[in-house]
């Protein structure tokens, strides 16, 4: 068959499969030579999502309690690629073709029928899942214009929720402020209203006499904070489902909010584009590692579900009638709305940073109803990033229930200056007893994450600096000259010295030095470069850390191991002190 015959077969199967008045034409990608052919441009098409964040590896070690250090997933480097290339323009600069490596006629018909095909059906396919904001919709058709895709990272806080967003394709963050001038105003209370009637409201629209439902995030946890719940509108506000439903609305709300601020303060990056939205939304690693993370995916789920279909219910009873029928839905819908572990996403600043070294660290989250701790084992195997969870600990024990306990009448609204009075005035037996109980939870941290590792702190380089074998001297080891075990504070609690003092105490009430842990060292994760803080403060960042790392795609961060997956290390044998017993050697001084 002559090279003649073979176009028209192509032309003929071009008119199939585009119509006979298609605007672009396969072929006019090919320029057919005598002999060769190069092979058609790229086709710029959405990736496929990640799959699930974790996989539990199965094989753990019992003499180091460690899952083998697997540091890379060949599909999870497709996927970060892939993830880059839907950003990237195909059209040619300066009106000229590229130039493609020659391609045998031969492969003519399988390339350009193959591509033909596989163009078709993936439009197609997403055509009919994504409307024209990019959310699942059946039905909805493509727009025709170039698509920008827009990541929103949301931390759930127990007080108040914070939010990011991440221009994929230029690879920067920006705050989402809510058009507010401070970082207080910035922050949504995580709380919902229900008015007399059951209408739900978010706490900046409520009207007087509405029931207000705080610690929404706590009691999805079944760890309620705070008074029993009312029956409004023949509802229980207290009850599993309830609940379950109040928080769906309420991260629908924050949803919708933010896509409308965008879309107002971005006009200039909107313009001509497409948004195809994404977004994360942080939760505790101790709850990310439990039964409850079946219950957060689920209230996600219908969240991203009632944005997509711009079907917010509007009274409480709607709500859940609402969430228990599209419960059912989850499973047939393709949500790009996820859960990342807390600190996971805190941490995403520093182990990407090129400062960061390899080691074992802790970090504190102090909110204003809890205070979420881990412990965790960073490696960088030649850029292969990954973050072991050792432990992780959240309890009541933030500024807001700190203010409770000391009889604050308002502790939702405390700040810095008001809870440093409380405390100044606070009943000591009071503060006592808090105090303890947040060492408890730096104890648990902390010891859990070294009886998992197994090694001597004091004595091993576990930041990668000189080794602590040379620290070693006739009276034991010199605490003065170990590498400290760095401790990362950070939430809106940070700066209180109250709760500096009670971290770091717990080194010596909880004698951590006779347990081969060196001493610590109270730091802060510093603000990104690809962070714009929309005019706020560099050092209101710590507010942020966690919506800033949420903001980063879903499956472009670090690989992650859960405390789950790592079991007690075998304890080390007992090093003897050089100084020898004098009845074993009494010889040796007579």
């Amino acid at each position: 068959m002559m090279l003649g015959d073979w176009r028209q077969r192509l032309l003929a199967l071009r008119d199939r499969l585009f119509g006979e008045h298609s605007a672009t034409d396969p072929l006019d990608e090919v320029e057919v030579p005598t002999d060769e052919v190069a092979p058609p441009g790229p086709t710029e098409l959405p990736a496929e999502r990640l799959p699930s964040p974790t996989e539990v590896l199965s094989s753990v070690s019992r003499t180091s309690g460690q899952v083998p250090e697997q540091l890379s997933d060949p599909a999870s480097k497709k996927s970060k690629v892939a993830r880059k290339e839907k950003t990237v323009d195909p059209s040619p600069k300066n009106g000229r073709r590229s130039v493609q490596k020659p391609t045998p006629v031969a492969n003519v018909k399988r390339l350009v029928v193959g591509a033909g095909r596989a163009a078709k059906r993936l439009v197609a396919e997403h055509n009919e899942k994504r409307g024209g904001d990019g959310l699942r919709q059946h039905g909805a058709r493509s727009t025709g214009r170039d698509q920008v895709f827009l990541n929103l990272g949301i931390d759930f806080g127990t007080n108040f929720t914070k939010v990011c967003f991440r221009d994929v394709g230029t690879e920067d963050s920006f705050l989402v402020t809510f058009d507010a001038t401070s970082a207080d105003e910035a922050l949504l209370p995580s709380i919902v209203a229900v008015d007399k009637k059951g209408t739900l409201y978010t706490a900046d629209q409520a009207p007087r006499g509405a029931v207000l439902v705080p610690y929404l995030k706590m009691r999805l946890a079944e760890s309620p904070i705070g008074e029993d719940l009312p029956v409004v509108d023949g509802v229980d506000l207290g009850s599993k489902e309830a609940i379950c439903a109040l928080a769906s609305w309420f991260l629908a709300r924050v949803l919708s909010r933010s896509q409308e601020w965008i879309r107002k303060h971005e006009r200039d990056r909107l313009r001509n584009r497409t948004p195809v939205w994404s977004a994360n939304i942080g939760v505790p690693v101790e709850h990310y590692d439990s039964e409850a993370i079946d219950t957060f995916r689920r209230v996600l789920g219908i969240s991203w579900i009632w944005v997509a279909n711009a079907r917010l219910p509007k009274t409480v009873g709607e709500a859940v009638s609402t969430y228990r029928r599209d419960v059912h839905r989850l499973e047939g819908e393709v949500s790009d709305f996820h859960a990342v572990p807390e600190i996971a996403a805190a941490v995403q600043s520093f182990v990407m940073s090129r400062e960061a070294v390899a080691g074992i660290y802790v970090y504190f989250d102090i909110g204003g109803g809890t205070v979420d701790g881990v412990a965790f084992k960073f490696l960088n195997h030649h850029g292969e990033r990954r973050v072991n969870f050792y432990s992780g600990k959240v309890s009541p024990l933030g500024i807001s229930a700190l203010a409770s306990a000391l009889g604050s009448r308002s502790p939702r609204d405390i700040d810095d200056k008001k809870l440093k009075r409380l405390i100044s005035n606070g009943n000591f037996e009071v503060l006592g007893g808090f105090e303890h109980r947040v060492r408890q939870l730096v104890g648990e941290v902390v010891i859990t994450a070294k009886r998992k590792d197994g090694r001597n702190w004091q004595e091993d380089a576990i930041q990668d600096q000189d080794a602590r074998k040379t620290i070693r001297h006739l009276g034991g080891l010199d605490r003065k000259k170990m590498t400290p075990l760095v401790v990362f504070l950070g939430g809106g609690g940070a700066p209180s010295a109250w709760y500096q003092t009670a971290i770091s105490s717990t080194y010596d009430k909880f004698q951590h030095f006779a347990n081969q842990i060196p001493p610590y060292q109270l730091v802060e994760v510093a603000a990104p470069r690809d962070l714009d803080m929309r005019g706020l403060a560099s050092s209101d960042f710590r507010r942020f850390a966690i919506s800033y790392g949420l903001s980063i795609p879903f499956g472009e961060g670090p690989e992650v191991g859960l405390p789950s997956q790592f079991a007690d290390a075998e304890p080390l044998p007992v090093r003897q002190n050089r100084v020898a017993d004098y009845l074993d050697s009494k010889d040796a001084y007579d």
